[in-house]
């Protein structure tokens, strides 16, 4: 069994205060001790010291679509259009229609379907690793395949392995927890959507994880203007058990309320060619999606741009099973007015970090989206974000063993963050410097960086 002790200059376990001169110690895959001593039973371990640099946990993705991670740059939301937004420029409508044309430009290609999207989520689930994401909440949509996540794991350390590495990570350095997506503007697409979720459900039965799959599949309602309240309902009869996950998009536009509230403005035109009466009947408000979503065992509530004070003070009695998704980037991307985010800190309303997708963001990191949200928001603090994306969603998805804490037997999927030449003595000092960080990586990837000189 492979073991380890690391000297890093600091370790910063977010839950607790940071050490400086620390040991780390693993042991096939899980830490065995930290601290600023190290006890005698380890003194004959292999041991390595890292310098100039900060172990964090591993970081955590809540809200993802790794289907468009084959998209270079994002997809414009805010050029000049004779149809104005309600959002002073920038579109969601637009941006939405451009998804929808590239989907149907890829199915009409005569290209492989299922090999393009498998190809897209391999490569969003390595980009992702490569920048210390340890786990992926990913909204899914036909096709898709458990399978194909176990093909990434080929990709991870270029088919090389090592004593260090395997005593690091015993097992898949990166999980992924899908989330099938559902749709009902009219009654053939609801059960087309439907069908799909309940065969990729039947095919993993038993609802256990293996490798990088996360199990057991969550559900994922699209929106309030593509998802019914009948719909979201039943979506919640099916994920109402221990380890259930729900996730929607809610309040995330402008244009979204002016639809449901009023039938007006650019949704209008975009979603009328294609609803139907039935489905248009039963669209629900925001507050009553936030109702039924207070039923679920977990439901987590993606951008939430615009949740007005009082759905937040309500969503404070929910905080149990409720918790809000914020994409900092995205949300930048859209022009979006200023996020909720004091408002839900306030309010103690459980929030993560996400980062949507490379449709609507340079890349998938989510530290970036951590630097983010410190510089818009540095009233909350860096620790508040930190845990953002760490231990909070880690213990709101019942992981806490697996991904996104630094504890005493939890898994070793840990971050590096290095600060190059920076003089950091004290804690405030290195938040400081990890702000002014140009990445975080994956831990073991010091082996082939050769950042860990053996002793």
């Amino acid at each position: 069994m492979a073991s380890l002790v690391i000297e890093s200059d600091w370790i910063l376990p977010v839950e607790s205060p940071a050490i400086r001169g620390g040991f780390l110690v693993v042991h096939s895959g899980r830490i065995a001790h930290f601290g600023t001593d190290l006890p005698d039973r380890y003194g004959s371990w292999p041991r390595v010291r890292l310098t100039g640099g900060a172990i964090l946990p591993g970081l955590i993705n809540s809200h993802c679509h790794l289907e468009f991670s084959d998209i270079e740059s994002p997809l414009i939301a805010s050029e000049p259009s004779a149809a104005k937004s309600t959002n002073g420029g920038a579109s969601m409508v637009r941006w939405l229609g451009k998804v929808m044309a590239r989907r149907q430009a890829l199915i009409h290609s005569g290209q492989d379907l299922e090999r393009i999207k498998k190809d897209a989520t391999l490569r969003g689930i390595r980009e992702a690793w490569s920048t210390a994401t340890r786990l992926v909440v990913d909204n899914v949509t036909a096709p898709w395949s458990a399978d194909w996540l176990e093909e990434a794991l080929g990709g991870f350390f270029a088919n090389e392995r090592s004593d260090l590495i395997d005593a690091l990570v015993c097992g898949e350095p990166i999980l992924v927890r899908p989330c099938v997506e559902l749709v009902d503007v009219n009654q053939a697409r609801g059960h087309q959507t439907w069908s799909y979720a309940q065969d990729l459900i039947s095919r993993n039965a038993d609802g256990k994880s293996t490798g990088v799959y996360q199990g057991p599949i969550g559900l994922a309602p699209h929106a309030p203007y593509t998802a019914s309240k009948p719909l979201v309902a039943r979506a919640l009869e099916t994920t109402i058990h221990p380890a259930g996950l729900i996730s929607m998009h809610l309040a995330e536009s402008l244009e979204e309320l002016e639809w449901i509230e009023q039938r007006a403005g650019p949704m209008e035109d975009w979603i009328r060619p294609w609803i139907d009466t039935q489905h248009e009947l039963e669209i629900g408000t925001i507050d009553e999606h936030l109702r039924l979503l207070s039923g679920s065992h977990r439901a987590l509530i993606a951008h939430g741009n615009y949740l007005s004070d009082y759905q937040i003070k309500w969503m404070a009695n929910y905080r149990d099973r409720m918790a809000v998704v914020y994409c900092p980037r995205t949300h930048k991307h859209f022009q979006h007015a200023k996020y909720p985010a004091n408002q839900l800190a306030a309010s103690k309303v459980p929030l993560f970090l996400g980062t949507d997708s490379r449709a609507s963001n340079p890349d998938l990191s989510v530290f970036e989206e951590w630097k983010t949200a410190c510089r818009l928001f540095p009233e909350l603090g860096p620790e508040y974000w930190m845990a953002a994306c760490t231990f909070r969603p880690s213990a709101f998805l019942g992981l806490e063993s697996s991904v996104g804490t630094l504890r005493v037997g939890s898994r070793s999927v840990l971050t590096w963050v290095p600060l190059g030449q920076a003089s950091v003595v004290t804690q405030e000092a290195l938040w400081e410097a990890m702000l002014g960080a140009k990445e975080a990586i994956p831990l073991e990837m010091f082996h082939s960086l050769r950042t860990f000189p053996a002793r």
